[in-house]
């Protein structure tokens, strides 16, 4: 008997031995079966088939495996070696790593078509066979072949058949129009959130809806509060807080990105024609090289990369383009089918699960030869990669924050090491991290020092908001300066762009008495204000109520909104501007499937005056006709206790300064500050990527950051923080005795955000040479093998939020 290594989508950090019958004995590696785990039936991965019997526990008996659910490997070689990597590295479960690589699951016997060959079989078919194959008048599922026969099944005679040659599978598309549930809340869910104290999953539910300007797909809500396949919404249909109801959609994300006819190509800078001939002198060596191309926002990378596209598809190789937000799929992926057509496959969270399953299947059959998507692409079936692409690779959205905790950039470096392609990390504005190695020889830096057509890059303006408010008034949240040049483009029929980093409606509720401000009951944070001030929702668990009339610490009457988000900001500008089209793009506004698209083209289309957004604006958007940028609270993220708040500000500042002026008319950029000084800020308004390097680089050598060092960070959860410091205090004592001399391990502390959904969270952070790596990673897989500290600890491996 051979047996099978399982992985299963639990979140521990092993795989498991299955026993292979012999009526299974054409399982191997990649198949995904069906097992027995404890009193559940789950489906796993097979990572390894090996003859000898695996060591078991004593008292442990050896299952067999219940079935297979597909009729070939879904996962090649190549994306198992990666996922041992993944699991490996980031110390994550294998299991959980091969789930995020399969598309939504689905017994794939309804995803089979069956058809006649052309090629005719020597071997004759049995009598049973001959009928299955008088039935296959056109393509059919197992099942439905079945039925037209009368019989319960037809898989053993459409096995023979398809040794034989006389069938072949293909998988199917689901054809038709499809179903999604949408919801939305009531005039009772309102008052029902208002006025009645619910449980917090329906609170969270109703809280969310509250603040959407649409009704939610239910599969959204459930990503986004982390509900599984539970949730309230039956309860809350029955009382009439909530309506659901079913939505047509779209199967194929073509039908609504692809554009019409062909984009012609268009002339290269010199700039462009050398960083693009080097690329393509490693495609055509067919080695590994990684690429830093450092360009000047409006410089031409995009085109860069599809002339490389094109070199690498004419070489008989495939392309993966990744993205760092969703919103940015539509442009690059049009740009793709206009040039490439139905090669180009696009895989991200936003689409429906049909289309996610089509387009992963159209990979996997090697039809799709492009893949562009955000950080899940990823982990595409993509075979014989020749290049792969990291668009604007310093952003912190390529980092998954639930396990499997992977960076997105970094795997596709190592995709592109396993498949020997290149790799081409863009971006205005390198991570440290990424310049470090092209300052050490490590990559090959590549620069675009100048903007098509000679354009010059937009005037940035830095305005000191304590004289603002010296002659303004402390409730100023536009200054007069950008009042004044928003009023001017407006008038030439130009548009602008205003960027806060910050959603919502007011930051907070403070109490003028006692000067505390209302917090979240579930977690350590300040509860942000929405609706117009009347609805108080915590950010990080999703929780919401109604804003009180008291302060429910010490009783006082007078309660103060501070700060400001981007729903009070589209409402000061709609009072500003009345004959104005304003709109807003931020997470309360985009959770439809297609609101990203729907709103971006609204913009390009001139059909916007004025788009008001968190970050999603900063990121590689193409609009000539935006002449004016306005950045408010510029300076808020320096305060966040992170080594990386600078480097993070200038990112967003020069990002967001790159969107103006990028047609015929110069631009020009407005940043609203309280500490202009800073040396973020300065070198965002002189746009000087390699003064910011150099200085922040000093500030993290000084201090033991990355890139000089690498990170590892763990938080140990409890339901007590006497609980979550005792195990803390347990692990980093484990951690002191096994890690190497020069591996610093710092804490237990209590993490920033103590409580987050109603968990109480310490902290240990391990500073370490990146030679110590693997013995550290040793280090905690083995502390990790105690089952209490397993199941509190959540270990982020090169995190990029120590929050």
């Amino acid at each position: 008997m051979a047996f099978a290594e399982v992985a299963l989508p639990v979140p521990l950090l092993q795989t498991f031995s299955y026993g292979i019958p012999e009526s299974l004995a054409r399982a191997g590696t990649g198949h995904r079966v069906r097992v027995r785990f404890g009193a559940r039936s789950l489906i796993g991965c097979i990572l390894q088939i090996q003859d000898e019997p695996p060591e078991l526990p004593p008292g442990a008996t050896m299952k067999p495996l219940a079935s297979l659910v597909d009729h070939e490997a879904v996962l090649s070689a190549g994306q198992l070696d990666l996922a041992r990597f993944i699991a490996d590295y980031y110390l994550a479960a294998p299991g959980l790593v091969c789930r995020a690589m399969l598309p939504p699951e689905t017994p794939r016997e309804e995803r089979v078509l069956y058809q006649r060959a052309k090629t005719e079989s020597t071997t004759p078919p049995s009598s049973s066979a001959i009928r299955v194959l008088e039935a296959l008048h056109h393509p059919m599922t197992a099942r439905a072949l079945a039925h037209a026969l009368g019989k319960k099944t037809v898989a053993s005679s459409l096995s023979r058949l398809v040794e034989s040659g006389l069938v072949e599978r293909k998988h199917g598309g689901g054809g038709g129009a499809r179903m999604m549930k949408v919801a939305r809340i009531t005039g009772e869910g309102s008052r029902a959130l208002r006025e009645e104290k619910l449980r917090p999953a329906a609170a969270r539910v109703l809280t969310l809806l509250s603040t959407a300007t649409d009704p939610v797909p239910i599969r959204t809500i459930r990503n986004e509060l982390d509900l599984g396949t539970a949730g309230p919404f039956g309860m809350l249909q029955r009382k009439r807080y909530i309506e659901i109801q079913k939505e047509e959609i779209r199967r194929s994300p073509w039908e609504r990105l692809a554009p019409e006819g062909t984009e012609p190509a268009v002339p290269l800078t010199p700039a462009q024609r050398g960083a693009l001939a080097e690329i393509e002198a490693a495609i055509a060596a067919r080695v590994f090289q990684p690429f830093v191309l450092r360009g000047v926002t409006g410089s031409g990378k995009t085109e860069v990369y599809l002339r490389a596209a094109e070199r690498a598809l004419a070489e008989g190789r495939s392309v993966l383009m990744l993205v760092p937000e969703i919103a940015l799929t539509p442009r690059l992926g049009a740009l793709l089918h206009s040039r490439f057509g139905g090669k180009v496959a696009i895989v991200h969270s936003a689409l429906g699960a049909g289309e996610r399953r089509d387009e992963w299947w159209r990979i996997r059959q090697g039809e799709a030869k492009v893949v562009v998507g955000a950080r899940a692409a990823v982990l595409a079936p993509v075979e014989r990669l020749g290049l792969v692409v990291v668009d604007e690779e310093h952003e912190s959205s390529y980092k998954q924050e639930e396990s499997p905790r992977y960076s997105a950039r970094d795997v596709a470096v190592v995709r592109a090491r396993n498949d020997g392609a290149v790799v081409v990390l863009g971006s205005a504005t390198p991570s440290l991290e990424s310049y470090q190695h092209a300052v050490e020889g490590r990559y090959r830096l590549l620069t675009l020092p100048d903007r098509i057509a000679s354009r010059p890059l937009a005037r940035v303006t830095l305005l000191d908001m304590r004289e603002v408010i010296r002659e303004e008034g402390p409730e100023v949240v536009i200054a007069r300066p950008l009042r004044e040049a928003m009023a001017a483009r407006l008038l030439d029929g130009e548009q602008a762009m205003v960027l806060l980093n910050r959603r919502g409606y007011a930051g907070r509720i403070l109490c003028r008495k006692c000067g505390l401000s209302l917090q979240c009951s579930e977690c350590s944070v300040a509860m942000t204000l929405h609706r117009n001030g009347t609805l108080a929702v915590c950010h990080y668990c999703g929780l919401g109520r109604a804003t009180p009339e008291g302060c429910e610490t010490c009783g006082g009457e007078f309660l103060r909104q501070v700060g400001y988000g981007t729903e009070r900001v589209e409402e000061i500008l709609k009072g500003l501007f009345p004959e104005s089209r304003i709109a807003r793009m931020d997470r309360d506004t985009m959770r439809r499937k297609g609101s990203h698209e729907a709103l971006l083209s609204r913009f390009a289309s001139r059909e916007i005056d004025i788009l008001v957004g968190t970050q999603m604006l900063a990121k590689g958007h193409d609009f000539p006709a935006v002449t004016l940028v306005g950045v408010l609270a510029a300076d808020s993220g320096l305060s966040t206790p992170d080594f990386r708040a600078a480097e993070r500000t200038f990112q967003l500042l020069t990002q967001v300064a790159g969107r103006a002026g990028r047609g015929e008319r110069e631009g020009e950029v407005l940043i609203q500050a309280f500490a202009p000084e800073h040396y973020s800020l300065q070198f965002a308004r002189a746009q000087d990527f390699e003064g910011f390097f150099e200085s922040e680089r000093k500030f993290r050598r000084a201090l033991h950051y990355p890139p000089v060092v690498s990170l590892l960070n763990l938080i140990v959860e409890g339901e007590s923080m006497g609980e979550a410091t005792a195990l803390a205090r347990r692990a980093a004592l484990f951690l002191r005795k096994g890690v190497p001399a020069d591996v610093k391990v710092l804490g237990p502390a209590f993490a920033v955000r103590s409580k987050i959904a109603g968990r109480h969270r310490s902290q240990i952070l391990l500073k370490l040479p990146r030679r110590e790596h693997a013995r550290a990673r040793a280090s905690i897989r083995a502390m990790l093998k105690d089952e209490a500290l397993q199941r509190a600890t959540v270990v982020d491996v090169d995190p990029l939020n120590l929050a």
